[in-house]
C-alpha cells in the first residue's frame, strides 16, 4: 500500500511538473525601427534603402510604411510603400526605394560627397506591422556619412 502511495505521489509530482513547464516560449512584440540604410545618388537615379529592424521574439509582416525624409533640415522626399515582407525576429528587413531629389537636396548630397562630411536627416511617419496589425509612430534623426571609394553613397 506504500509503495503505491508513492508511486501515484510521484504520478502526480511529475505531472505537475509537466504542466508548469507548457506553454513554450514567450512571444514578445515590440514595435519596429526604422532608419535610412543607405542613400545613393546615381547616374540613372537616386535609391534610398530603409532599414527596418524588429526588436520582437515572433516574426511579424511589414505591411506599410508612410514616412517623410528631411535633409539637412529641408523635406526632400516621401517614402510610401507596401513591401508585405517579413520580419524575422530580432533581424532587419531592408526595402530599396527609387525618389526624386530636388536640385538643391540633390546638391547638398554632393557637396556632403565632395567635402567627406556628413549630412544630417530625420526619418518621420506611420509604419504598419501584422501581427499585431497596428501602426507605430516613427522619429528618428541621424547623419549619413560618405562612402570611402564609392562615389555618390552615403550610410
Amino acid at each position: 500500500m506504500r509503495r503505491s502511495c508513492f508511486r501515484i505521489l510521484f504520478a502526480l509530482l511529475a505531472a505537475a511538473s509537466l504542466v508548469a513547464c507548457g506553454g513554450g516560449p514567450v512571444k514578445r512584440f515590440f514595435p519596429p525601427d526604422v532608419r535610412v540604410q543607405e542613400l545613393v545618388l546615381g547616374p540613372q537615379g537616386t535609391t534610398l534603402s530603409v532599414r527596418v529592424q524588429s526588436f520582437s521574439t515572433v516574426p511579424s509582416q511589414l505591411e506599410r510604411f508612410s514616412l517623410s525624409l528631411e535633409l539637412a533640415g529641408r523635406q526632400a522626399a516621401v517614402l510610401e510603400a507596401q513591401p508585405g515582407s517579413t520580419l524575422l525576429p530580432q533581424a532587419a528587413e531592408i526595402t530599396t526605394l527609387s525618389i526624386v531629389l530636388s536640385e538643391a537636396d540633390a546638391a547638398a548630397v554632393r557637396t556632403a560627397v565632395t567635402e567627406r562630411r556628413a549630412l544630417r536627416y530625420r526619418i518621420h511617419g506611420t509604419i504598419t506591422v501584422d501581427p499585431p496589425g497596428r501602426r507605430y509612430d516613427i522619429d528618428y534623426s541621424s547623419a549619413l556619412s560618405p562612402v570611402p571609394g564609392l562615389d555618390g553613397v552615403l550610410r
